[in-house]
């Protein structure tokens, strides 16, 4: 894997490892994520039964000395093989205890090494075996990397050639064999380090590839269905993912519509530059946005200064009159909070309605029928500043808020209508019994 070439990023040319720091911190971390966790168990053990399976070397190739190489391979380092075995079945945090496990195995090195120069030929026979799986196999399985298995076959020999020097003096040849033996299995495991060390980084820049490509895909679906719920009800949008080219269309034998149109918004339009203008409203249909929200409406669209909201769709529910009418309380409120020219005409109307899904590129949840007619004309029939309703959302609310009548009026296709006008919400009934003209109090005492 040259430096630089393409998409990958620059790596060493020595040690094979990333040049951007910070890449390689999270390889590192990635890789004992990955790989470590897995085959730790699986190396050592191999490693050290292996080990322990020697001894039918032992028993093959240097009879002579069977008994005490048994005993170095079986009594001293059987044992601790075992406890090694023990420790890396129960962990699995093992990089937080891996420079421990590299001590312990430069521990074990010195050990064998001691054992090796001072009882030759048995010791240096134990030793070689050692030396193939534990310098070569084991470093490499645990997937060290190859500066990892560099310092590590370095360090074995100062400490065989520390140990040589003060307690052994072996001869010449045993000394050099020692040593090449050593050099020899270190560079095939370094090497065979940094081939599998750079198969694990090429493995890991693809995950991490394919973990941006995937993220990137979720920030996109995630902005798509931010898009699709402010154009459509989460219910309904839900519904045209499920089914796509399906036709949704839906009947409510009872919902409530209401229609706003902001008064003197028009003439103050004149005199607003367009950002200005633009901004006013925003303002305005943000707040009545909110309002729609916190109470579970639905808003259905804006034309111009006009806006519309229905309750009880697309999720069916009986309170819905009596939110629309809650709802047009607070934008009354609003609008009179925002003080200037401005005031909101309000119209109302409850009953059954169709609703539904129009357009294939520009998508749209709209309502139709008589009932969505009949509150705008009960927005246009109304008063500045007041919320004109109809008498059929009258006799779903008028237990709850408190209504004038405005007698029997035209409307303008649809004749003669009853109509009310909302004044407000009734007070809890502590108030009402606090405003009540308070009775005479009885006397105690019998006339």
């Amino acid at each position: 894997m040259p430096p630089g070439v393409g998409d990958i990023p620059p790596v060493s040319r020595l040690w094979g490892t990333f040049i951007d720091p910070e890449l390689e911190r999270d390889f590192v971390k990635e890789n004992f994520a990955v790989s470590v966790q897995k085959l730790v168990r699986f190396s050592v053990t191999v490693s050290i039964v292996s080990f322990l399976a020697y001894g039918v070397h032992d028993a093959l190739l240097i009879p002579e000395v069977r008994e005490k190489a048994w005993a170095i391979r079986f009594l001293a380092f059987g044992p601790v093989g075992a406890l090694l075995i023990a420790f890396v079945l129960k962990n699995t945090k093992y990089q937080r205890h891996q420079p421990a496990m590299l001590v312990f195995g430069l521990a074990i090195n010195a050990a064998v090494i001691a054992i090796g120069a001072i009882s030759p030929p048995a010791g240096y026979f134990i030793y070689t075996s050692y030396a193939i799986v534990f310098v070569t196999v084991g470093p490499f399985l645990a997937r060290m990397s190859m500066k990892t298995q560099c310092i590590y076959t370095l360090l074995t020999l100062v400490i065989y050639n520390a140990f040589d020097a003060v307690v052994a003096h072996a001869a010449p040849m045993v000394h050099l064999s020692f040593n090449v033996a050593i050099l020899t299995l270190g560079a095939v495991g370094a090497l065979a380090a940094r081939a599998a060390d750079l198969q694990g980084r090429l493995a890991f820049l693809q995950r991490r590839i394919i973990r941006e490509q995937m993220a990137a895909l979720d920030a996109e679906r995630s902005r798509s269905e931010t898009l699709l719920l402010n154009i459509l009800p989460r219910r309904i949008a839900e519904r045209l993912k499920d089914a796509p080219g399906v036709v949704i269309a839906d009947r409510f034998s009872s919902a409530t519509v209401l229609f706003s149109d902001i008064v003197g918004f028009t003439e103050l339009s004149t005199r607003l530059t367009p950002e200005e203008l633009v901004k006013r409203l925003d303002e305005i249909f943000t707040k009545f946005d909110d309002i729609a929200e916190q109470l579970g409406l639905e808003k259905i669209k804006t034309i111009g200064d006009a806006y519309m909201v229905c309750g009880g769709l697309p999720l069916r529910r009986s309170d819905h009159a009596e939110a629309i009418c809650e709802m047009a309380i607070r934008i009354r409120e609003c609008v009179d909070q925002m003080g200037g020219q401005l005031h909101v005409r309000i119209g109302v109307h409850t009953g059954p309605v169709v609703a539904g899904v129009i357009g294939k590129k520009k998508f749209s949840y709209d309502v139709w029928g008589d009932t969505v007619n009949t509150a705008s004309r009960m927005e246009s029939h109304g008063v500045p500043g007041a919320i004109h309703v109809s008498d059929a959302t009258f006799e779903e609310t008028k237990g709850i808020f408190e209504f004038e009548s405005r007698g029997t009026i035209n409307v303008k296709g649809k004749g003669e209508m009853k109509t009310y006008l909302l004044v407000g919400r009734h007070p809890p009934p502590s108030e009402r019994q606090a405003s009540l003209p308070s009775a005479r109090p009885k006397s105690n005492v019998e006339p």
